[in-house]
């Protein structure tokens, strides 16, 4: 999708958006239902829910000790991932002028199911649990914390534009200004911690419970298929494991090329392919390379095709150059393969679904595993559901913790970067007034947000300087 056709879409989706607000504000639902703007987004207020959060935040001691830990937590991750964007904004410094052009653009930045290239509007439904499931983990954790420390919270509530893009427990500002600091920092460090818990939690289940079970098929993994090719007229498509050819085995795509070299153009041999835990066998007249090239070839460029090509036989498959097993060695051991190499092959999944067409734990890739042992039993439909529900809410739950923990206003790093810097200044000019010490610590958080702010769209910008 291209920057113009993403925008108009998101446009479309806005206008539309706006429309049906100012509608059901006309017809009186939103003051009936308590919803009311908030910017250009809509805030519905609650009282349900506080019940919840007072029974679970009786255990005082236990919450200190966890807001303790998250404050030393978020201030370690903020500290990486600073260190990560600086990387980050050096790094697009020395690219060519070609690797400029192939960043993505801003739209990637978007948590917009569509327009974000990395969201697509099939995994729309796991897309929303997943911020469903982080927004309020990270929220309610807010309100646990807060009362905790003996404060009260207002209300909870709900943040809307077009998706459900936030949700806040509402604590009393002024209690919350008057309190300790090591209170308040407590009380903001639990949202970022508790998406990390998530995230571990459901890297577990995912990790080790479910994809454990899952065993690929020895073979060429097709990622797609040329049209009007041999493989084409013959029905295979992407997801197929080729497992012989000309009555050779095939056990990767090393395999599949020395057995192709072993064969001619216009020769009819035999293949075999695997697809939804079944064997299947066929015959194939392979065509030769030249025929293809010449009709994807510019117009005007047919004499650079090598003439050699007519020796060179063809199916027709484009297959997968990535190691299946590096994949799955990835989602199955993220923490001990390949450190740190595991993980992040792990988070980039998307990436690789987006731009390279090849994504391991979506269709029609899940049709070359075996699933194995008790799991085995699960209808695969189910199982791969579970999987990747549990990994859109893991992507997300980690997406939402390390942006929060940025030293940016006004997010939970930030006011914790502000609480921080007050103790400094204190220390440091002993007997400062209040007002002096507000005036320095916002002007340097201030700073600090719009350097942050800077370093994170650099990357998008500088394809376009």
């Amino acid at each position: 999708m291209s920057i113009i056709e993403g925008l108009l879409i998101f446009c479309t989706i806005v206008i539309s958006y706006f429309l049906l607000v100012i509608l059901l504000k006309k017809i009186g639902l939103l003051e009936k239902y308590n919803i009311s703007f908030y910017g250009p987004a809509l805030l519905l207020r609650t009282e349900k829910g506080k019940k919840f959060i007072k029974k679970i935040s009786r255990k005082k001691r236990f919450w200190k000790a966890y807001g303790s830990f998250g404050v030393a937590f978020c201030f370690i991750t903020m500290i990486l991932m600073v260190t990560i964007l600086i990387w980050q904004a050096w790094a697009v410094l020395g690219f060519s002028a070609e690797e400029k052009a192939s960043i993505p653009g801003p739209e990637v930045a978007l948590v917009l199911p569509g327009i974000n290239p990395i969201l697509p509007l099939e995994f729309l439904g796991y897309i929303l649990l997943g911020l469903v499931v982080a927004i309020i983990v990270h929220e309610f954790s807010h309100g646990i914390l807060t009362l905790a420390g003996n404060l009260k919270v207002k209300s909870l509530g709900i943040l809307y534009f077009i998706f459900p893009i936030g949700a806040f427990c509402e604590p009393d500002e002024e209690q919350l200004k008057n309190t300790s600091t090591i209170k308040r920092m407590r009380v903001y460090a639990a949202g970022p911690l508790s998406n990390f818990v998530v995230v571990l939690v459901s890297i577990l289940l995912f990790s080790f419970v479910f994809m454990s079970a899952v065993q690929p098929t020895d073979g060429a993994n097709v990622i797609s298929i040329y049209d009007n090719t041999p493989a084409d007229e013959i029905g295979l498509s992407a997801g197929m494991v080729i497992t012989s050819i000309n009555d050779t085995a095939v056990n990767d795509i090393f395999d599949f090329q020395d057995a192709m070299n072993l064969t001619k153009p216009e020769q009819t041999v035999n293949i075999s392919y695997f697809k939804s835990e079944k064997i299947y066998n066929d015959k194939v007249q392979l065509t030769n390379y030249y025929d293809f090239a010449i009709k994807h070839v510019r117009k005007g460029e047919e004499d650079k095709v090598n003439k050699s090509y007519k020796n060179d036989s063809f199916l027709g498959v484009k297959l997968n150059t990535y190691n299946t097993n590096v994949f799955l060695s990835s989602c199955k051991n993220p923490f001990t393969y390949k450190v740190p190499f595991g993980f992040l092959m792990l988070y980039i999944l998307p990436l690789f679904g987006a731009f390279e067409g090849y994504n391991p734990i979506v269709a029609p890739f899940t049709d070359s595993y075996t699933i194995t042992g008790p799991l085995g039993a699960i209808p695969s439909e189910i199982f791969w559901i579970i999987v990747n529900a549990l990994y859109w809410i893991f992507w997300l739950n980690l997406a939402v913790g390390l942006f929060n923990v940025l030293p940016m206003i006004p997010l939970d790093g930030g006011f914790l970067f502000n609480d921080a810097i007050g103790s400094i200044v204190s220390k440091l000019r002993k007997g400062i007034s209040d007002e002096n010490k507000e005036k320095i610590v916002k002007n340097i958080t201030l700073v600090i947000s719009l350097l942050i702010l800077f370093s994170i769209i650099f990357p998008f910008l500088i394809k376009y300087i």
